[in-house]
């Protein structure tokens, strides 16, 4: 049987949705980055160069490629809770890109003979992993809470996003301390370091965010 629908009944049942905006996890992300950063220095101590004015120019190039991996793949899986047709968020590929530079740049370094130093320095690794998890588990719960609030489509997707935006801005706040400027270094263990935390975010975010 057909069954008729009361469209002035339905209209009576509707309750007004506050709009969900990005700014404010993006800012709460910034502060976590931020205190983390603060959190490196107290520990950990911050590069000789940066405290001496002088930065060096893979130092500088590093800090901007990670600020753009995390703020912009933050600024992708933020949209995901409020979908929509013609938004197409893709600022985190071209971030991703970017980022990719270094791992490949590396590899190249490295077929040449010249990965001696990466391995070197492996008694650092531990520390580098260890703050970049601390700070990417941080900066995610802003993020995690706002998908939830929301209707993002692909939860495998925000995994991985959450993941990714994370660790880079995780890996940033260590960025303040790790005094090393090997390229091959930088390649290895700083990817290792985001990719362990987009494969830890597409395990665990889809069960937080799942509807």
């Amino acid at each position: 049987m057909k069954k008729s629908y009361d469209i002035a009944a339905l209209v009576d049942d509707l309750e007004p949705v506050t709009v969900l905006n990005r700014r404010g996890p993006l800012a709460t992300a910034a502060a976590i980055t931020v205190a983390m950063i603060a959190i490196v220095a107290l520990v950990r101590g911050v590069r000789s160069d940066v405290l001496a004015g002088n930065p060096d120019a893979m130092f500088l190039i590093r800090s901007g490629i990670l600020l753009l991996l995390g703020g912009g793949t933050a600024h992708a899986v933020l949209g995901m809770a409020s979908p929509s047709v013609g938004k197409a968020y893709m600022n985190w590929q071209m971030a991703l890109a970017v980022a990719l530079l270094f791992p490949i740049v590396a590899l190249i370094v490295a077929l040449t003979g010249d990965i001696g130093t990466a391995m070197s320095k492996m008694y650092t690794v531990g520390q580098c992993l260890m703050f970049s998890a601390i700070g990417a588990v941080a900066t995610a719960a802003p993020m995690i809470l706002h998908l939830r609030r929301g209707a993002p489509t692909s939860l495998s997707r925000a995994g991985w996003l959450v993941g990714i935006a994370s660790g880079g801005l995780g890996a940033f706040a260590y960025n303040i301390h790790c005094p090393f400027n090997n390229v091959v270094y930088i390649g290895i263990w700083y990817t290792l370091a985001v990719g362990i935390c987009a494969v830890a975010g597409r395990l665990a975010v889809p069960r937080l965010i799942r509807w």
